[in-house]
């Protein structure tokens, strides 16, 4: 009888201490919540801006070749008058 409940305590101790020490228990403290918060805030703030931009910017055609354009026009000058 004697054995089975240093064996119970053993094991109570034994989880206890290994519960302490699992680095995954750091991610339920209140500061951890936070974290995980303003970095989802971040991610879901940023996914937003990308889907502003592409909608605000069209695409660009592409740019006329200034060798194949024609000259520009050479306006005369007007008469003067007097």
């Amino acid at each position: 009888m004697k054995v089975v409940r240093v064996m119970k305590s053993l094991c109570l101790v034994l989880v206890f201490v290994l519960g302490w020490s699992v680095p995954g228990c750091s991610m339920f403290t209140k500061s951890s919540r936070q974290e995980r918060a303003y970095s989802k805030y971040l991610k879901k703030a940023q996914r937003g801006r990308q889907l502003q931009r592409s909608h605000t910017i069209p695409q660009r055609g592409e740019m006329p070749s200034l060798r194949t354009a024609p000259p520009p026009q050479q306006n005369p000058e007007p008469p003067e008058s007097q």
